[in-house]
């Protein structure tokens, strides 16, 4: 029971980690009205930011956030302020799309949302896909490691599958951690749907033993659609 409990709360850990990561999106405030102001920025997450100009703040999580946008006017000066006063200026929702670049522009007391677009599918630096933070990732492979059984790989495996995203070296990587050629085809099919880097898929099939389970896995890829090709950023948080 013990062994259960623990196993939930790292697979939950997982998923939160590795998907915060992987589906961060980056949001661009334009300061139209005041822009050397200082502005503060808080969410209803419980992220604030600061800054003294235009802002970028990054890791958005996806989906709706609560947005409250304050203008700080200082008595004194800046460098030596005597005292300070927080008035907001904007509060609202903003719908946050996994992966995106959001623009907007902050005038007249509203925000106003003029640009999202996806994130390059892959890293900057290689061409690596993003796939599944890999603090997250090293945790997981350590799990499955440490499980003697493919089934119980597998069910682990299966479950982060499911709820992440995965680059193909990763799934190659996991892949072999795996004994049987039939657990190492499921998996390898399960995984397919959230891998980022669907065109690199190759590495995956590479750790399959069996010519015919290869075959097996390339004519499922084939019958999945198109593969992805690769597509061609403050505020300070506080």
């Amino acid at each position: 029971m013990k062994t259960k409990i623990l196993l939930t709360a790292l697979l939950t850990f997982l998923l939160v980690t590795g998907k915060a990561f992987s589906n961060s999106s980056t949001l661009f405030i334009d300061v139209m009205e005041h822009p050397s102001k200082t502005y503060i920025i808080e969410f209803d997450d419980g992220n604030v930011y600061e800054t003294q100009n235009d802002i970028r703040i990054d890791n958005l999580r996806f989906g709706k956030n609560g947005i409250r946008i304050y203008k700080r006017s200082f008595q004194g000066s800046r460098r030596n302020p005597r005292n300070f006063q927080d008035r907001l200026i904007y509060e609202g929702n903003l719908n946050v799309p996994r992966n995106s670049i959001i623009k907007s522009e902050l005038a007249q007391r509203n925000l106003f949302v003029h640009s999202i677009r996806p994130k390059r599918a892959n890293h900057p630096n290689g061409g690596r896909a993003f796939g599944m933070n890999q603090r997250a990732f090293e945790q997981l492979r350590f799990s499955v490691q440490n499980e003697s059984f493919d089934r119980d790989k597998l069910e682990i495996l299966t479950f982060v599958a499911r709820t992440g995203n995965f680059n193909s070296r990763q799934v190659a990587e996991l892949v072999s951690l795996m004994s049987f050629d039939s657990y190492k085809l499921k998996f390898a099919q399960e995984a397919y749907r959230n891998t980022v880097d669907k065109q690199n898929y190759f590495l995956v099939r590479d750790q399959i033993t069996f010519i015919s389970n290869q075959r097996k896995l390339m004519i499922f890829v084939s019958t999945q659609g198109p593969a992805n090709p690769p597509r061609g950023g403050n505020g300070r948080r506080r």
